[in-house]
């Protein structure tokens, strides 16, 4: 039982720092989408946001390994709050104080990347992301992370993730 929690917990981890180096959009991510305001995001606009949240994952993804707690802040929202797979939550400052350099990834990807939603200063980014641990244990989650703009910033406001069996 104690393996499988490491690996819930390192997962959890992960995933709340958001780790996306690899993020590519999918095909039907520059889909335009109703937002219910009658008006739909230009596909350039839906472009430029995916460009930046992958911009946005990958600056997480390298602190996140590096126990760098300086980007994270810099790119949470002060109401940051993660829902692990267990159900658990964090808020940003758990997060920050529980952030150290990784040593239990081997190598991790991002697929089946998708902009859910784009409405203002908010939008909804859906991803598969698959841990290969150096133990040789692989674990994937499916994660949904929330970003608001705030000063012209995109920053990460809550984050929901899903272990796949």
């Amino acid at each position: 039982m104690k393996p499988l929690l490491t690996v819930v917990a390192l997962i959890v981890f992960l995933s709340l720092c958001n780790l996306s180096e690899n993020l590519k959009p999918t095909a039907n991510s520059n889909t335009p989408q109703n937002t219910g305001t009658g008006k739909q995001p230009a596909a350039t606009d839906r472009e430029a946001v995916i460009a930046e949240l992958m911009r946005l994952e990958n600056e997480m993804t390298t602190a996140g390994f590096n126990g760098d707690i300086s980007v994270l802040a810099r790119n949470m929202a002060d109401n940051y709050v993660g829902t692990s797979a267990d159900g658990s939550t964090q808020t940003k400052n758990q997060v920050l104080a529980n952030t150290k350099p990784d040593r239990m990834t081997k190598s991790w990807t991002i697929t089946d990347a998708q902009l859910v939603s784009l409405s203002g200063d908010s939008a909804v980014l859906s991803y598969i992301q698959t841990q290969h641990l150096r133990n040789g244990q692989t674990v994937r989650a499916r994660v949904t992370d929330t970003f608001v703009k705030q000063n012209g910033r995109w920053l990460v406001s809550a984050e929901q993730q899903t272990i796949m069996k």
